[in-house]
């Protein structure tokens, strides 16, 4: 799976970490102003009429204090009984019981020998001294209804989790059409005809796809015209030029003549550089990929520059042999370039091909002892006829396009073409295929 963008990222930690603070903040403030309050009051009122019971149960006939009890036990579900024996002072950390027993403190006489007790029941017990007596009030923990800090979890919790959720649906919405423009994009990058954008949503994303749509269409229609039009003057101009050299062929077997040689050569070098035209144009188009042995492709590209430089062409290859599902026709374009140009430009001395297998896919280099390329003009040289001077130039021979159109076929199937120095003088470039 591949990871979420940095944009998805920040969005959603930029909306959450908002809703988080202002989720902590109004908590707070309703912790500490509402809930604590509350709890208080309620812990106050509890005291109070444990207090009052207990001076009410002593001024009692003693005939009448089962009446009470009853009272008590109905209205208030809290049993009262008189302690034969104390029991321990040993309640858990809970605020409300805190507050009741600052509450009880402070309305009893001082010095009163108060205990709270938590039963294993779940039962809570108040000794409470009054009179020379010791009256016990049981309770349950459901009386201690306000329990803030609890709330407070609770609502903190609640919040958390609509605060992600509520970001990662924001930002989802917010990066989708996004990523959809990205691929869209890269598909019309790599020479394909990606469908259309939903043109929906919010206006401005809406607008935005229905930009990009009419531009991706305008882009196709271009690159139609473009290549109709560099076919139908390949078309035009190979019969007047293949007519001019046959009757050049002619006059050179009635008359040699400098000239004549030299306008042969001309109307040569004007037939490679239409066929290479044609060639760039193509190479913008994405080939299917296809099982393909590249070992036995890069041996082909091997026998074929043995044929210009015997004895110079050497491959150097990683076991095992070397299967892959890639574009074969835009590979053995691509790498037989980067041989003719190694050829032509390197200069006498060792040829290498590489091929090497890592983590993140194929790499295969075309490595030469030439004169190198200086590191400002390492990416100038991809561009269409540009070219070195004085070491590169049109008495060398070639269009001057055959590394365009290997970047550019490599860019159109995914592909990575660089050239880097070689220690010790030349030039790698080398092909990048991922996986």
């Amino acid at each position: 799976m591949k990871p979420r963008s940095l944009l998805f990222r920040h969005t959603a930690l930029t909306v959450a970490a908002g809703l988080l603070v202002f989720q902590i903040a109004s908590g707070a403030a309703v912790f500490f102003n509402l809930m604590l309050p509350l709890a208080r009051r309620s812990a106050d009122d509890l005291a109070a009429l444990l207090v009052l019971s207990a001076r009410t149960w002593v001024e009692l006939p003693t005939a009448t204090r089962p009446a009470f009890e009853e009272e008590l036990r109905l209205s208030h579900d809290i049993d009262l009984t008189e302690a034969n024996a104390p029991l321990g002072d040993d309640v858990k950390h809970l605020p409300y019981v805190n507050f009741l027993r600052t509450s009880l403190t402070s309305r009893l006489d001082p010095g009163t020998a108060l205990r709270l007790t938590e039963a294993a029941d779940g039962r809570f017990h108040a000794d409470i001294p009054m009179a020379r007596h010791v009256l016990r009030f049981s309770f349950s923990d459901e009386l201690l209804a306000p329990r803030p800090s609890l709330a407070l979890a609770w609502s903190i919790a609640a919040g958390l989790l609509v605060t992600l959720i509520l970001a990662w649906l924001l930002a989802r919405r917010i990066t989708a059409p996004v990523a959809r423009l990205a691929l869209a994009a890269r598909q019309i990058g790599s020479g394909e005809h990606p469908p259309r954008l939903p043109e929906s949503g919010e206006h401005e994303l809406a607008e935005l796809a229905r930009i990009f749509n009419q531009t991706a269409v305008q882009l196709a229609a271009r690159r139609e015209n473009q290549n109709t039009l560099l076919a139908g003057v390949s078309h035009d101009l190979r019969s007047p030029l293949a007519r001019m050299k046959m009757a050049l062929g002619m006059l050179a077997e009635q008359r040699a003549s400098p000239l004549l040689a030299r306008m042969e050569r001309d109307v040569a070098e004007m037939e490679t550089l239409i066929r290479a035209q044609l060639e760039l144009a193509r190479s913008q188009e994405r080939e299917a990929a296809a099982a393909t042995d590249i070992d036995a492709l890069l041996g082909e590209l091997i026998e074929a520059a043995e044929a210009q430089s015997p004895g110079q062409t050497h491959l150097r290859a990683d076991a095992p042999a070397c299967h892959a599902d890639i574009a074969p026709l835009a590979l053995r374009r691509i790498l037989g370039n980067l041989v003719d140009n190694a050829l032509r430009y390197g200069g006498p001395g060792r040829l290498e091909l590489v091929r090497r297998r890592c983590s993140g896919g194929i790499l295969v280099g075309v490595r030469d002892r030439g004169p190198g390329i200086p590191a400002e003009l390492r990416e100038a040289v991809f561009r269409p006829f540009f070219r070195l001077d004085p070491s590169r130039n049109r008495g060398t021979g070639g269009s001057g396009l055959g590394l365009a159109i290997a970047r550019q076929l490599a860019d159109a199937q995914g592909w990575k073409v660089v050239l880097k120095l070689r220690v010790g003088g030349g030039v790698s470039a080398w092909l990048a295929i991922p996986k």
